[in-house]
């Protein structure tokens, strides 16, 4: 089964059954099967063959997910960029996919252009991208083997280079199963689509719900005020809320759905209370793009009973602690989501993938019943507002600019992000925050940029020259330290 199947599976059961809806629009799945069966004929007429990279630029909108649903039943692969990258960035994973095509929405055309988008073949989501649809005709290409890659999410090591992350069709298939067990995802569901399209679990959550029949709502990303009328108007059922459950729900309009989730072990027991004294359901998810989603589930029942844990593994995956019983350890993962490797890179493939497992880098714990609990990052992976940010990638950006002398970055907790980046900085001249806030503004996508900074005599290391950050995150001292304000 290809990913494109989904979309055919759909056509076939539920043809008038709503599959994407937006304010003043929606799509049905005879619709969606139509779409797709013409867009892979665009590709094809086009040049897109089997082994191919489309690179995708798009706000979250039914497009993202009929590429990639095209793209797949010509064998070919496609590259979600994430919008937040700044063009250099972008940049790079066009040319280190070796991406010779591109979809791209409007609206974000002056991105486009900027990361070189433009200068490839491509097609501009809309009245160009229809047109071609009103008179295109299906695929003459063999269909593919269900082992092929069909998206390539970029993600960072340590060293802080982004990887693509190749993850097949039969891979997605596995991992969409899984979701939907995790999830207990119904067919009368309504999915409100906040997790980006250029993120695993955002693909995940949504073909989860077009797997059942459900409906997959777009916001625009108005913000709140848009949120509530969505779920009131679209009758939205199972909803994330990657700004903070808890400010969700104190929005004047905000009304119970049938089911929140969210980062497994890190929503508030306060905040679960309120769900569950309101009759909503919670689940809280942990997964890694290297293992195609979501890997365990915990309800709202364990994560009450429980502080602290990710729940317990989803049926399709086998896990094991790289430690004696009790201890913690690195979390290894296997089974039939995990990614076929990383793009062109062998060495890091086969560091990652070994002796049948994934090695997640994730330091966890399991007790006697089963449940994980999550440690640390290994590889100081910080997590902030839901995005991954690698500090060595962060660290050479500071080490770049003339006045630093060194630099060490972490992750702290923070009230605005839940965990947020700050640099330690020794200075050879002086600078201030701003001067390096704007450094790191020009190279970095904003979410990357440090929110915090502290300004050090040295950097504390060990005797092989390693930073000691877990004894940096544990001196951190907001009143030491300076908050930069939000940027827009």
């Amino acid at each position: 089964m290809l990913l494109g199947d989904l979309a055919h599976r759909g056509g076939a059961l539920w043809p008038s059954r709503t599959a994407f809806a937006w304010a003043g629009g929606r799509r049905t799945y005879g619709e969606l099967a139509r779409r797709v069966e013409r867009l892979a004929g665009v590709f094809d007429a086009a040049g897109v063959r089997a082994g191919g990279r489309v690179a995708l630029l798009t706000v979250n909108a039914p497009e993202a997910l009929e590429t990639a649903f095209a793209a797949s039943l010509l064998g070919a692969c496609v590259v979600p960029l994430n919008t937040r990258l700044a063009p250099a960035e972008i940049r790079f994973q066009v040319e280190d996919a070796g991406a010779v095509h591109a979809v791209v929405h409007p609206a974000l055309e002056p991105l486009a252009r900027a990361s070189g988008l433009l200068g490839l073949a491509h097609w501009v989501i809309g009245e160009e991208l229809e047109t071609r649809l009103d008179t295109a005709t299906g695929p003459h290409a063999a269909r593919p083997g269900d082992d092929s890659p069909v998206i390539s999410l970029y993600t960072s090591g340590t060293t802080g280079r982004p990887k693509g992350c190749l993850l097949t069709n039969r891979g997605w298939v596995a991992a969409t199963a899984n979701a939907v067990q995790g999830l207990g995802v119904t067919a009368g569901d309504r999915l409100l689509a906040t997790l980006p399209l250029f993120h695993v679990a955002g693909y995940g959550a949504a073909l989860a719900h077009l797997a059942m029949g459900g409906t997959v709502v777009f916001p625009s990303g108005a913000g709140l005020d848009e949120t509530w009328s969505l779920v009131s108007e679209l009758g939205v059922t199972v909803a994330i809320f990657p700004a903070g459950t808890r400010r969700a729900f104190r929005h004047p309009a905000a009304r119970p759905v049938r089911l929140v989730y969210g980062m497994a072990g890190t929503e508030r027991a306060a905040t679960l209370r309120m769900l569950a004294e309101a009759g909503m359901d919670y689940r809280g998810v942990y997964g890694s793009t290297e293992a195609g989603n979501f890997v365990s589930v915990s309800t709202l029942a364990e994560e009450l009973a429980r502080p602290g844990t990710v729940g317990r593994p989803l049926p399709a995956f086998d896990v094991a602690v790289d430690a004696p019983p009790g201890e913690t350890g690195e979390l290894l993962v296997r089974g039939p989501s995990m990614m076929a490797g990383y793009a062109n890179l062998p060495e890091a493939t086969a560091e990652t993938l070994r002796d049948g497992f994934l090695h997640t880098g994730d330091v966890m714990r399991r007790d006697d019943d089963g449940y994980l609990y999550f440690v640390d990052r290994a590889k100081d992976m910080i997590k902030s507002g839901g995005e991954n940010v690698y500090s060595a990638e962060v660290e050479r950006v500071l080490l770049d600019h003339p006045a630093v002398g060194d630099a060490a970055v972490i992750g702290v907790p923070d009230r605005r992000w839940g965990e947020a980046v700050k640099a330690l900085v020794v200075v050879r001249e002086p600078v201030g925050a701003e001067e390096l806030d704007a450094h790191c503004r020009e190279r970095l996508g904003a979410f990357k940029r440090p929110r915090w900074y502290e300004f050090a005599e040295a950097i504390p290391r060990n005797h092989s020259g390693k930073i000691l950050k877990r004894d940096l995150r544990a001196a951190h001292d907001p009143a030491v330290a300076v908050r930069l304000p939000e940027r827009s």
